[in-house]
């Protein structure tokens, strides 16, 4: 347990969410990552906590699984035992155990070792939990008008920033650059994210009037939503997806994708779920999504093109 010891409670998506016994820097990280007081949604059961431990609690003896997640510069490797997961050793590590109506967090030897290496895993942890209780993730550029919203998938570097910035100077309402949350429902979004991430030199070369807010942890700058004049709350209901290809040298235009590619793009977008029921409601999810209509969208030298024909839809402009 971390010397000074910080507690902290907020909703997230109409989640309760409470963390004790972790560190200030922690609960800065917590806060940053998942408190968004501007996107609400109507109260749900599933609550999620987070404790902060002295030493590793013990765990009666079972037969562990392992189970590798890749994330951004690395593979995360955890155990599996029915709904429990752990990562790490005796002396820094999580544990995750998964409910039907809650998910308690515990984590302990915070400060040691490898901090960004824990914090991965605990942010894979709250997504597992937020699985759990009925979302789903969903890393693409979202922006919204006139009733319609679109979804921008692609893997990095193939354009979801720039298109967004586009849209948004073209009068699209912004409400994320990488990450969603979406209610399987209803296929509501909820933007997850606090600003467009762009590489350094793209604002000079592309968008001279936009500044951006402050540097990302990644060496990319950050344009904040306020500054794209997106209305809050920045959520939607997802009408249509286009897959991103990026291409230099090239003119920017829309073209006809098969199903089978949106599908792929959508599993790659909503990543790889720890339990074998979040695995299922995403296969669920995804067919859903894969219906609606999708085109490519091959991103070239000069401005994307962000209307088109469309499958089941008349042409615009």
């Amino acid at each position: 347990m971390p010397a000074e010891a910080a507690a902290l409670s907020f909703a997230i998506l109409g989640r309760p969410f409470a963390a004790r016994n972790v560190s200030e820097p922690l609960a800065a990280w917590l806060r940053e990552g998942w408190e968004f007081a501007d996107q609400v949604a109507a109260p749900h059961p599933f609550a999620i906590a987070v404790e902060g431990a002295a030493a590793a609690p013990p765990d009666a003896a079972v037969t562990w699984t392992e189970q590798e997640i890749a994330v951004p510069g690395r593979v995360l490797r955890f155990r599996n035992a029915g709904p429990l997961w752990r990562m790490g050793d005796e002396r820094a590590g999580l544990r995750l155990e998964l409910g039907d109506t809650a998910a308690r967090l515990a984590l302990w030897g915070e400060g040691r070792g490898d901090v960004s290496e824990l914090r991965h895993g605990l942010y894979v942890a709250l997504t597992e939990a937020l699985r759990a209780s009925g979302l789903v993730p969903l890393h693409a550029a979202v922006a919204a008008r006139d009733g319609e919203c679109v979804a921008w998938l692609g893997a990095s570097g193939a354009g979801k920033s720039t298109t967004l910035l586009y849209a948004a100077a073209a009068g699209w309402r912004a409400i994320a650059e990488d990450l969603c949350w979406l209610e399987p429902e209803s296929l509501r979004v909820h933007g997850w994210d606090r600003g467009v991430r762009c590489l350094p030199g793209t604002l000079e070369r592309l968008f001279p009037g936009l500044d951006a807010s402050r540097p990302g942890p990644d060496g990319k700058r950050v344009v904040a939503y306020d500054r794209l004049r997106a209305a809050e709350p920045r959520a939607g209901v997802l009408t249509r997806l286009a897959l991103l290809r990026r291409v230099a040298g090239g003119e920017s235009h829309l073209e006809p994708a098969l199903v089978r590619d949106a599908v792929k793009a959508l599993w790659e977008a909503t990543g790889v779920p720890l339990a074998t029921r979040s695995r299922d409601r995403a296969a669920t999810v995804i067919g859903r999504l894969g219906r609606l209509p999708a085109m490519r969208l091959v991103v070239g030298d000069d401005p994307p093109s962000l209307t088109g024909a469309w499958p089941g839809q008349p042409g615009e402009g």
